[in-house]
């Protein structure tokens, strides 16, 4: 939901200040101190804001500064692991209670030009189905199997991948495709035979090379 501009700061992989939006419709959050927690689950997914779009993995024991309170059962915060960023994580899959210096600043909604190439695919909340193909550039991790990766840093240009992700994604087999990173060489996907676990087993939500895809995309 968009309403008051402010700044977006995104840490230091950001290439620029960009607009985006608080989260509280008339109020202005001041910046507070942050509280110093870690991951509790194998993994959580981050959001652009409370339950939309994925942008990334955070994984077990990986340190995230909360800011301000809950919303909508999330945490706006800074994210460390391979990412050092400010982005949304689900409240429940972390824990600690460390103060430390605020260092994200007022929360924000992240808008889909910072990490997307304008490529969007699905309903409002998930992707849209297709296809996957042995591109050029798509690698398996076992001769069969896509290698994922949870994070890639979808705003940077180019983007870098980081953790890798061994998915159940066979070559030939269907994913729902969410959108295309703002380089245009990745593709964040939801594999269905995931479920819809967010925090144990096999993860569902991650990004795989653009090349894994046909060169047009079902809307």
């Amino acid at each position: 939901m968009l309403r008051r501009t402010k700044v977006l700061v995104v840490g230091p992989a950001a290439t620029a200040a960009l607009v985006a939006v608080p989260i509280v419709a008339g109020q202005e959050p001041a910046a507070e101190a942050a509280v110093r927690k870690h991951v509790t689950s194998d993994y959580t997914l981050l959001r652009r804001s409370p339950h939309s779009y994925v942008i990334g993995t955070a994984y077990r024991n990986w340190t995230v500064d909360v800011h301000g309170e809950q919303n909508n059962g999330y945490r706006w915060g800074r994210i460390y692991g391979d990412l050092n960023a400010c982005l949304w994580t689900y409240a429940g899959a972390v824990a600690g209670s460390v103060s430390m210096d605020d260092s994200c600043g007022a929360a924000t909604t992240l808008p889909t030009s910072l990490f997307t190439n304008g490529q969007i695919g699905g309903s409002t909340d998930d992707g849209a189905t297709v296809a996957t193909i042995a591109g050029a550039n798509c690698r398996t991790w076992d001769g069969s199997h896509i290698t994922g990766y949870g994070n890639v840093r979808p705003w940077q240009v180019p983007a870098s991948a980081g953790t890798p992700v061994s998915g159940q994604v066979a070559i030939g087999q269907s994913v729902l495709w969410r959108y295309v990173s703002r380089d245009g060489k990745w593709v964040m996907i939801r594999d269905p035979r995931a479920g819809s676990t967010d925090g144990t087993g096999q993860q569902g939500w991650y990004f795989i090379p653009r090349d894994c895809l046909p060169a047009r995309l079902p809307g």
